[in-house]
C-alpha cells in the first residue's frame, strides 16, 4: 500500500507541474494596438461621449456609438498598461489578465471600468461601466488587434 501512495503522490506532483506550465502559457501578449467601435448608453455628460458626438435620444438617456483605441504599451506577466483614445481624447489605464488567460479587468485612470473576455489571439469583448458625479455610462465592444 504504501508502494501504491507513492506512485499516486508522484502522478499528483507530475500532474501539478504540467498544469502549471500550461497556465504559465496561456498568458497572452496583449502589447499592440487594439481598436473596436462601441455601443454604449450614457446618461449625464461623459468624458468620451460627450453632448456634442453624435448621439440618438432615448429618453432622457443618450445612445452613443464610437470607436476606441486601446494602445497596449506594456505588460509584465499578467499586468499590462497603456491609453485609450476616442475622438474626443485619450487617458491612462491599467489592467490584468485573469488565471485561466481570458477574462481580463482594466481600469481607466479617470474611473471608468472594464470586464473583458479574450475571444481569440487577436480580439476580446469588453463591457464597461462608469458611474460618477451625476453621469453614468454602460457600454460594450468587440476590440481586434490592429496590424
Amino acid at each position: 500500500m504504501n508502494r501504491f501512495h507513492s506512485l499516486f503522490l508522484v502522478g499528483l506532483v507530475a500532474l501539478g507541474a504540467q498544469t502549471g506550465v500550461a497556465s504559465a502559457q496561456s498568458i497572452p501578449d496583449l502589447k499592440g494596438v487594439w481598436s473596436g467601435k462601441a455601443k454604449a448608453i450614457v446618461s449625464g455628460e461623459s468624458r468620451h461621449h460627450t453632448a456634442a458626438m453624435p448621439s440618438t435620444p432615448a429618453d432622457s438617456h443618450r445612445l452613443s456609438e464610437m470607436t476606441f483605441t486601446l494602445t497596449i504599451e506594456g505588460q509584465q506577466d499578467t499586468r499590462f498598461w497603456g491609453t485609450m483614445a476616442s475622438p474626443v481624447m485619450s487617458e491612462p489605464f491599467i489592467g490584468i489578465i485573469g488565471p485561466d488567460g481570458k477574462r481580463i479587468r482594466m481600469s481607466e485612470m479617470n474611473g471608468g471600468v472594464f470586464d473583458a473576455f479574450m475571444l481569440d489571439g487577436n480580439s476580446f469583448e469588453a463591457l464597461f461601466t462608469e458611474s460618477k458625479g451625476g453621469t453614468a455610462v454602460v457600454g460594450t465592444n468587440v476590440f481586434t488587434r490592429q496590424k
